[in-house]
């Protein structure tokens, strides 16, 4: 077994014993990053949106200087498939957008399902999907609105397929193959960068992520602001759509976790936040699919690791409602006394160093707070060091500080 294997497998199992709340040499330290991998060797996100594998010289140059028990993988979407696709929904540099070419890309919310199509939605969500959500979001996917497949009975077995002898539908067709043909290479790419990480002996935390149903319905389909409205205007209609989405989320988690055998599965917490609903309205709405979710993923015998950004102070007795020792979760902003007292109680969680403090603090700053978190979350275990958000751009000797601090004050 090659040394950087031996590494691999000692980094996860610390991570594996935070989690299970077992005796550990030291805390473990991870550190969410984004753009970062692409800077290192001086590209442009740009260029790795155009060709993924340019983060490969990046990525060993950071994990050469920087040991993280959990690493994170690069993730930015691909351009080439969005411009062949007329990509409405996201913004991305290059793209005519004036966005600078070494900056990230933006998600735009939007409305892709009107108020009169929840049952429709509900009744059959693979035809709405083809049919009208892709088209929407994917420009070019126009001519799927016009494919019908229900009726596959007697003629109309044979006469539903007329409708791929129809120039709209035979361009789109076209369009769906170049672009699936672009993503399958982005994909591999990943995948390649993701061996590449585990391969220099660093654990890659969140191979793959999904949704709750309530952030696939409010990011991807109706629009956060939409849905919040919804809670009180159609919340039959809406509790309909979420439960047939949570059935799906479930699915595509569970397919993924057999299909690749991940040790973690990263859910990032969109809309759960304090300010968007109250404890009553996240209980009923948002709580329930995620709960749901949580649970399939860990009798798949996987890690869930929840992401809860923004404040959730009045959400912590809630999601304390789990199996101890079977959760990760990780906070934006919420207090690490607060997070330690109530569901670090019973899950693994992570203290969470401001970001702005890790990118323009001072040394002292930096060495000083992330002494304060580990001292109130470390003892006892169940606890990973962190910051608290994912940052494209830092002065490296300010992570040099932050690793060299939780290599120093974070034995056991």
């Amino acid at each position: 077994m090659s040394d950087n294997s031996v590494m691999l497998n000692e980094r996860l199992q610390r991570l594996l014993n935070a989690v299970t709340f077992e005796k550990n040499d030291r805390v473990p330290v991870s550190l969410k990053v984004g753009a970062i991998y692409a800077h290192a060797n001086g590209n442009s996100m740009y260029e790795v949106m155009m060709n993924t594998r340019l983060y490969e010289d990046g990525i060993k140059k950071f994990f050469s200087r920087y040991h993280p028990d959990l690493a994170w993988a690069p993730l930015a979407y691909p351009i080439p498939p969005m411009e062949t696709l007329d990509c409405q929904y996201i913004r991305w540099p290059g793209g005519g957008f004036g966005i600078p070419l070494n900056k990230g890309f933006q998600i735009l919310d939007g409305t892709y399902i009107e108020d009169d199509e929840f049952s429709e939605l509900v009744f059959d969500p693979t035809k709405f999907f083809i049919t009208k959500l892709y088209p929407r979001k994917l420009k070019a996917l126009s001519g799927f609105s016009k494919i019908n497949l229900q009726y596959p009975i007697e003629f109309s077995t044979f006469i539903n397929l007329a409708c791929f002898a129809d120039p709209e539908v035979k361009e789109t067709l076209h369009k769906a193959i170049v672009a699936g043909e672009q993503v399958a290479k982005w994909f591999g790419d990943l995948l390649y960068t993701v061996g590449l990480i585990e391969g220099m002996g660093f654990p890659v935390g969140a191979k793959f992520a999904i949704n709750c149903s309530f952030d696939m319905f409010a990011d991807n389909m109706r629009g956060i602001m939409r849905v919040l409205n919804d809670m009180r205007e159609r919340p039959e209609e809406l509790m309909e759509v979420l439960d047939k989405l949570e059935v799906i989320s479930i699915q595509n988690a569970v397919g993924t976790i057999r299909a690749t055998g991940a040790k973690f599965c990263f859910i990032p917490l969109h809309n759960g936040v304090d300010s968007f609903m109250s404890r009553d309205d996240y209980l009923k709405f948002y709580w329930k699919g995620l709960k749901n979710l949580i649970m399939a993923i860990i009798d798949e015998g996987c890690i869930p690791a929840v992401f809860c950004e923004g404040q959730y102070k009045t959400r912590l007795d809630i999601i304390s409602d789990v199996p101890k020792g079977k959760v990760l979760y990780m906070f934006e902003e919420t207090d690490i006394k607060l997070i330690k007292e109530t569901v670090g109680k019973v899950a693994c969680v992570c203290g969470n160093l401001d970001t702005a403090t890790l990118m323009f603090g001072s040394k002292e700053q930096i060495v000083d707070e992330t002494k304060r978190i580990m001292e109130i979350g470390a003892p006892d275990g169940g606890f990973i060091m962190d910051n608290s958000i994912v940052m494209d751009e830092c002065d490296p000797g300010n992570m040099d500080v932050y690793f060299e601090t939780v290599e120093k004050f974070g034995k056991y």
